[in-house]
């Protein structure tokens, strides 16, 4: 699947999660002047979720034409009326794929975005979802995440995609052309890089598959739910073996069911090729970020695993500017080396016996299965054609 050219003139910026993520967004919701598109997997009825509300609502009295689109099964707590609640704010919203016993053949088939974008200019694109546990409380520390923030032509391309799934308006049509006057001073290059199996878009799948292809020096991963394709778990394990240095940033807690377990299955076959392995362990790890030879950065909502490649639609952004690189991976060096314990080979082969590593396949094969399920669902809705 070929992917996206870059494009010059941008602005970019590492965003951290917590209240960093939730201020920037806060204000980019109060600077949009006439447009303004917020889409989401999960949306909770909770401080921040009200606290955002509040914020929309004032665009909206502003004159600003606001859409939110979150998914039908991440925001189910909102309520089957909530998108009837919403125009009395001013805000036009809808279910991506509400669930309901006529359309369970769509489980699998998720809206994962998390974008914001104002006025075709600027754009906030990530892994963060609008809930209490991204932000924060005076009890919990919020999950590890990033998103990054964009300013320049990249944003106009971010904007149409939001309004196709707004409009449900899924025809192909070619991207804007970039226009002279929306570029900015600076010169980072950028792109927007799609997964919608379902409309022949694995553009995030193939970036990544060629970047670690095509890698020199050295692979940093900060992953959540961290179980790849096949065909990933080898590219990254030849990666090593061709002597790349490979750091994975993963979670030790994690809010899915076995998904611990799974993911040790596959830490014996990671180890073994050199593969550093460093778990945080200050809150559940929720990022999405890749840095590869310092130059080259991915951030969004895609996840390595086959959800995210074959089923869910995902957003990313990519940067390649070698000054941005070094600051992201700087960034991440950071939080393993002061936050993160390393997992050495020695001790986890010493520390698991044969009772948890039968307990880790076990694991390992109700998360991929349960994945591959979804994936029947979701291919009977489309026909089990593939790709379209």
């Amino acid at each position: 699947m070929p992917v996206r050219p870059y494009t010059n003139g941008h602005l970019a910026s590492l965003v951290r999660g917590g209240q960093e993520f939730f201020s920037e967004l806060e204000k980019l919701i109060d600077s949009a002047l006439v447009s303004l598109h917020l889409q989401t997997y999960i949306f909770d009825d909770d401080a921040t979720g009200r606290h955002i509300i509040k914020a929309l609502g004032r665009a909206a009295d502003r004159g600003v034409k606001v859409f939110l689109v979150v998914d039908g099964f991440g925001s189910l707590a909102l309520g089957r009326d909530f998108p009837e609640r919403m125009p009395s704010l001013g805000i036009q919203a809808r279910f991506f794929s509400a669930v309901t016993p006529l359309n369970i053949y769509k489980a699998g088939r998720r809206l994962h975005h998390k974008v914001c974008v104002a006025d075709e200019r600027c754009a906030l694109v990530g892994g963060i979802n609008i809930a209490d546990k991204y932000r924060g409380t005076d009890l919990e520390k919020p999950w590890l995440d990033f998103a990054i923030k964009v300013q320049g032509p990249v944003c106009v391309s971010i904007a149409r995609v939001c309004e196709r799934i707004y409009t449900r308006r899924f025809v192909r049509i070619p991207e804007p052309t970039v226009v002279g006057n929306v570029s900015l001073p600076g010169k980072v290059k950028v792109r927007m890089s799609r997964n919608d199996w379902m409309r022949g878009k694995n553009e995030i799948s193939s970036a990544y598959k060629t970047m670690i292809r095509t890698s020199r020096s050295e692979i940093i991963k900060a992953a959540s739910y961290f179980i790849p394709t096949r065909r990933l778990l080898n590219k990254l394990r030849r990666a090593a073996e061709q002597g790349r240095h490979v750091y994975l940033n993963l979670g030790r807690q994690s809010d899915v069911p076995f998904m611990r377990g799974a993911m040790h299955y596959l830490y014996d076959k990671l180890l073994r090729q050199s593969i550093r392995i460093f778990e945080y362990h200050e809150a559940i790890l929720h990022a999405k970020v890749c840095v590869i030879d310092r130059k080259w950065v991915s951030v969004g909502s895609h996840n390595l695993n086959h959800l995210s490649e074959f089923i869910s639609v995902e957003m990313n952004v990519d940067v390649l500017d070698e000054r941005f690189g070094v600051k992201v991976a700087d960034e991440l060096f950071s939080i393993i080396h002061s936050r993160c314990e390393e997992v050495k080979a020695e001790d986890f082969i010493r520390n698991y016996p044969l009772t948890r590593r039968v307990y880790n396949r076990f694991a390992y094969t109700i998360i991929s299965y349960s994945m591959r399920i979804l994936d029947v669902f979701s291919a009977r809705g489309r026909g089990g054609l593939g790709p379209k």
